[in-house]
């Protein structure tokens, strides 16, 4: 019984620090979404990023892997329009 309470613990941590990454990747995507709109500069690049890996090694899936790859187009092409206007 005691091994089984431990692996199931453990599997229950896996899920929750998978589940924890995901909502902070999803909240931080929106607020720099939101922050572009108000014609402020987006500040969680790199914290979506490394959320991103921790989520990708706690088993996540492609939902946000997708959410994050056009996050990152998003980014890139707000960085490109920035330069043109400079």
């Amino acid at each position: 019984p005691a091994i089984v309470t431990l692996i199931t613990s453990l599997l229950h941590a896996k899920t929750a620090a998978r589940n924890a990454a995901k909502q902070s990747i999803l909240q931080m995507i929106l607020e720099d979404h939101v922050a572009a709109a108000e014609n402020r500069i987006p500040t969680n690049y790199q914290n979506i990023l490394h959320e991103f890996d921790i989520y990708t090694a706690k088993g996540g899936n492609s939902y946000v892997h997708d959410k994050v790859e056009e996050y990152k187009k998003w980014f890139a092409d707000l960085e490109e329009t920035k330069k043109v206007l400079k």
